[in-house]
């Protein structure tokens, strides 16, 4: 199987379609592209296993970080849908775990891209899913101002 060597394509750049209108909240998901990107870039350069769990468990340690900030700005603003929101977090933080355990267990290269891709999968439909309810609420609220 031939693997891409150019990580290029697999950089993700922030743009406003992915903006919860919070700049802290911005600030951490620019975070997760940087350290998504650089996990990928980690499996497509083939760089030492080492390498890449370290990568994956800097960017699990980022989300769950991440997650547990979001869950008290829920609590903050009494945002609806926190228990539910923090559900779809701990189901975030157990698929990363799980494929941390196939980064531990090794793998071939192939199963090691699918992953990446699964990483960013995961952080990202979360982000554009999940976080834009909770951005719109603040919205609706005015905790945040409305645009325009």
């Amino acid at each position: 199987m031939s693997l891409p060597t150019d990580p290029s394509p697999w950089r993700l750049e922030w743009n406003e379609g992915l903006s919860v209108q919070i700049p802290e909240i911005d600030a951490e998901h620019q975070q997760f592209l940087r350290l998504i990107y650089e996990l990928n870039e980690a499996i497509i350069g083939r760089m030492d296993v080492e390498e890449i769990k370290k990568r994956m468990q800097s960017l699990l340690d980022d989300a769950v970080k991440h997650f547990d900030h979001e869950e008290a700005l829920f609590r903050e603003w009494g945002y609806p849908d926190a228990d539910g929101h923090a559900i779809k977090h701990a189901q975030a933080v157990q698929s990363l775990n799980e494929i941390m355990g196939k980064f531990e267990r090794g793998g071939m290269d192939y199963e090691w891209i699918y992953a990446g891709l699964k990483v960013k999968e995961i952080l990202i439909g979360h982000m554009l899913h999940e976080d834009m309810k909770y951005r719109d609420y603040c919205k609706a609220t005015g905790i945040l101002p409305s645009a325009g």
